[in-house]
């Protein structure tokens, strides 16, 4: 809440007057993005910013602007390495209020999940844990491991849980494993096999 107050005299009398006043001029610029976008797909963008907004300007990182509230899904190119782009929003009020956000989104380069062929845990730290690559989207994956007697030796539910290559704290020995992933993305199941090496 401001005020302002006004004074007047003609030499002999004065008067003075005040208003109260709110100011809600004032912008916040938000937005949300799509963190992670897989080749092919488009990232969304959805305007949260506060106050009596009246003018925005995006500016999405690829060369693209757009003065929408909320701007139509963007297509980036396939990076040959996964790469940031920054996107940015600045709004402005009826009375000339600014303000300016960004976020950064990350442009994956491949989304395609899958199992390193070999892997080596033998804590040199290379190679020391198994794990599926590449399921940034993947919903509700499994991700099972069976030794060549078609034994389990590893199951987790958890797409950040890597395998260590034991077995209830037993080493597993070197050899040939088969291994199976399914997850919600179109219920998709895949198989292949790998090598532990020690």
């Amino acid at each position: 809440s401001k005020f302002a107050v006004l004074t007047v005299s003609n030499g002999v009398c004065t008067a003075t007057k005040r208003i109260d006043f709110v100011l809600d001029s004032a912008v916040k610029a938000r937005f949300e993005a799509s963190a992670l976008v897989c080749p092919g797909d488009l990232a969304s963008f959805k305007d949260y910013s506060a106050g009596r907004v009246t003018n925005w300007q995006w500016d999405f990182g690829n060369g693209i602007t757009s003065t929408l509230q909320n701007p139509p899904p963007q297509l980036y190119p396939t990076p040959a390495i996964t790469r940031d782009y920054i996107v940015k929003l600045a709004v402005k009020s009826g009375n000339g209020c600014t303000d300016s956000t960004s976020q950064k989104i990350k442009v994956l380069n491949n989304c395609f999940i899958a199992v390193p062929n070999a892997f080596t845990p033998n804590n040199d730290g290379l190679n020391d844990y198994l794990y599926p690559i590449n399921a940034y989207k993947a919903t509700a994956l499994t991700f099972s491991v069976y030794n060549r007697f078609g034994q389990l030796v590893y199951h987790t539910e958890a797409a950040t849980v890597d395998w260590d290559g034991n077995l209830n704290g037993v080493a597993q020995a070197t050899g040939t494993y088969v291994y199976t992933i399914q997850y919600k993305q179109g219920q998709k199941a895949v198989k292949g096999t790998f090598i532990l090496i020690r």
